[in-house]
């Protein structure tokens, strides 16, 4: 009966540890990265600007598979002047609809600096990370590499276009999300593991009793 004990109890510890380390892994994850490995953006810089008439604002597409929220983003949007950094609801990888779905405005923006924002938690669904130009900035958003990795997005007076050449990379950012709520597999492990932890409780408090 001892040996029974102990050896369910291993189990339970084992399956407990195996879920725990299932929603570690699940509770942060990289959902977006058009940086280049280990290096700083190398790729042809698009522009971001708004001047009376003329403008051109950016965006990139990304696709989130569960409920998350997202926990930090890094771009290399670089300019002089304001601008909002914020997400769209998109189709494909041009958005759509217009409002935005979260935001903040940038005051002269320094490339590879990251935003920690608070709160802005998403659903299952595809998305754009966008930089719209208020009247009278300047500035780039360089691409991470000079290699296609993807469409993406570019507006001016008229509205978002997609951008499909195959001669220019993805404009450099990426978003960093936690799960707002453990995936239903990594729940189900991690109640087998207090269920199996619980029996081998009883099992103990049983053995000692009738020795």
């Amino acid at each position: 009966m001892q040996f029974q004990v102990h050896t369910l109890s291993r189990i339970a510890a084992s399956v407990l540890l195996a879920g725990a380390a299932a929603h570690a892994s699940a509770a942060e994850a990289v959902v977006l990265d058009t940086y280049p490995a280990g290096q700083d953006p190398f790729g042809w810089p698009s522009q971001v600007f708004a001047d009376g008439g003329d403008r051109q604002d950016i965006a990139v597409p990304f696709t989130l598979t569960s409920a998350t929220s997202i926990e930090s983003i890094l771009t290399s949007l670089d300019g002089v002047g304001g601008v909002t950094l914020g997400i769209l609801a998109s189709q494909g990888s041009v958005p759509v609809g217009g409002a935005w779905l979260y935001s903040t405005h940038l005051s002269d923006p320094v490339m590879n600096t990251p935003l920690s924002p608070t709160g802005w938690s998403l659903g299952a669904g595809t998305y754009c990370l966008a930089a719209v130009a208020d009247n009278g900035f300047a500035g780039q958003w360089q691409s991470g590499t000079e290699d296609y990795s993807g469409d993406w997005a570019q507006a001016d007076a008229n509205g978002w276009t997609a951008v499909t050449s195959t001669f220019i990379g993805m404009p450099a950012a990426r978003i960093t999300v936690s799960a707002a709520v453990p995936e239903p597999s990594t729940c189900a492990l991690m109640l087998a593991g207090g269920l199996l932890a619980a029996a081998a409780a009883r099992r103990k408090s049983n053995a000692r009793q009738q020795g």
